[in-house]
């Protein structure tokens, strides 16, 4: 079916965000950088009238490329300046660094060309030269420069925690609303993200077309249709598509699928579980019930949310999913085991079948591709069937975010670049991992590529969890290692602390001019 003005991409568009070890983000090879360290979100806010937001109502498809607008930026000429950009190299992480930066020729892989292609046209456009200054740990470096006051990066590409919990409370960046020729308003800058990332009404470091690690980052649910198929389970593609697939209906499943299948009287790596996750993924299934650590209020200001009646029973329903090692095998429960509990043993045990779900990031879509049997993707449940949407977060160790150190020395020319790289993301690198990366070579059915859609629209952020005010994510961890109490004691301990934390980081961003 043909779309209007603008297509696919609004899904992508739609993207970003915890404390602690990611089994998507395989922090294992990136803690020097790391360690250096709302109500439900308004569904009208992520679209305008240059997107189409497709859910699980819609009747559109999202396979047609996005039509190109006009966008009136001025002609310059910048006379061969040295464009720099400062971002995360392999070192730092093999799964996580940026490879949408740049590419020296064009080598038949899409995402590789799409980045040459677009860098070449943004060269050529304002006589620049673009250069990635690949980094393992992008905030020491970056922090470093701009304390002593040089002027070496024009951009900084960056983990969202990192960015926001270091550099923007040291006061490092340049708040993006005030950068000249930038429009958050546009397609290419995630309109979620501007929305939920901002603080004190400003924003320091958000996500846009720039980048496809954003599109990576977000968690989701893959299935094994064997063990679906063999213990005759509910359709998952229709319980989605029907609003009826909920924690209830997961929790049954993990429980009906998980077994000692060696007969040891013991559960191990070697028998079958219902859910194959990581410590902090029940962070992740507290914002899938559309619960928030923090969310802006009314005056656009956050304030702490974590603690409610509604939220006290959704952390019930965690502890009884995500706590019972009878049915919930974590990574980092296999540290003694495995020299590598992401690929090593997850993706191991995922691919042979003994697990029925898989918690991880999008970006293990890709890493499954030579996995012979069958999978699906499916979003993560909702609390029930009272909610209205599906919510996918977006990790924000993972994630990759932009943002402009208050040292560079030409806020205009910087603007217009980045704008520009931005804008022609969308229509020459978003399309590349969208349809072909993502929708068309690793997607193994129609189903799972309306689930895409369904996630990619329905990803939000906590700044809770991107700055762990409180050091709240213990509790979210010590749920998935079995230890979890309830919220309501939790809270009774820890509110005033992690309300205080919040505060400071307030008065901080205030301090700001």
């Amino acid at each position: 079916m043909e779309i209007s003005k603008i297509k696919i991409i609004a899904l992508v568009l739609a993207l970003f965000i915890i404390p602690a070890i990611n089994l998507s983000c395989d922090n294992s090879n990136s803690g020097t950088e790391n360690n250096e360290n709302i109500d439900v979100p308004d569904e009208n806010n992520a679209i305008d009238e240059n997107q189409i937001k497709t859910d699980s109502g819609s009747d559109e498809s999202a396979n047609t490329a996005e039509t190109r607008p006009e966008y009136d930026l001025p002609e310059k000429d910048f006379g061969n300046y040295n464009f720099r950009i400062i971002s995360r190299s392999e070192a730092a992480n093999t799964h996580w660094w940026n490879c949408d930066i740049s590419a020296d020729t064009e080598n038949g892989d899409p995402i590789n060309d799409g980045v040459y292609q677009r860098n070449k046209k943004v060269e050529e456009r304002y006589n620049i030269a673009i250069t990635n200054i690949p980094d393992s740990a992008v905030g020491t470096k970056a922090s470093r420069s701009i304390k002593s006051g040089s002027d070496d990066y024009d951009l900084i590409v960056i983990g969202l925690r990192d960015g926001q919990e270091n550099l923007t409370s040291s006061g490092y960046l340049l708040d993006l609303h005030s950068m000249p020729y930038v429009d958050l308003s546009k397609p290419w800058w995630d309109q979620k993200a501007v929305e939920q990332l901002s603080i004190n009404n400003k924003l320091f470091a958000t996500s846009c077309d720039l980048t496809i690690r954003d599109k990576d980052a977000i968690i989701i649910l893959m299935f094994s249709k064997t063990l679906a198929k063999n213990y005759e389970l509910e359709d998952l593609y229709q319980l989605v598509a029907s609003g009826k697939w909920t924690f209830s209906k997961m929790l049954d499943m993990i429980k009906a699928v998980s077994s000692d299948i060696n007969g040891d009287g013991v559960m191990d790596d070697k028998d079958q579980y219902g859910l194959l996750t990581e410590y902090v993924n029940s962070l992740f299934m507290f914002n899938a019930a559309g619960e928030y650590i923090s969310k802006l209020n009314a005056d656009k200001v956050s304030e702490i949310t974590l603690h409610n009646e509604r939220s006290a029973a959704v952390c019930e329903k965690i502890i009884e999913i995500c706590g019972n090692k009878n049915y919930a095998v974590n990574a980092e429960d296999m540290t003694s085991k495995y020299a590598d509990i992401w690929d090593g043993f997850q993706i191991s045990m995922f691919s042979e079948d003994r697990a029925l779900f898989y918690h991880a990031g999008m970006n293990r879509v890709t890493l499954l591709r030579t996995m012979e049997n069958d999978f699906g993707i499916i979003p993560p449940p909702k609390y029930d069937e009272n909610q209205a949407n599906y919510y996918v977060v977006v990790d924000p160790w993972c994630t990759s975010t932009v943002s402009v150190p208050i040292t560079v020395e030409d806020k205009e020319r910087t603007g217009l670049i980045l704008e520009t790289l931005a804008y022609e993301s969308r229509y020459i690198l978003l399309p590349a991992y969208y349809e072909i990366n993502l929708k068309t070579k690793f997607a193994r059915d129609e189903e799972s590529r309306e689930m895409i859609d369904i996630i990619l629209t329905n990803r939000l952020y906590d700044l809770g969890e991107i700055y762990n005010w409180g050091n709240v994510g213990v509790f979210f961890e010590d749920i998935s290692r079995g230890k979890g109490s309830s919220l309501a004691a939790y809270w009774e301990k820890n509110g005033l602390k992690i309300e205080a934390d919040m505060m400071k980081t307030l008065d901080k961003l205030n301090d700001l001019d």
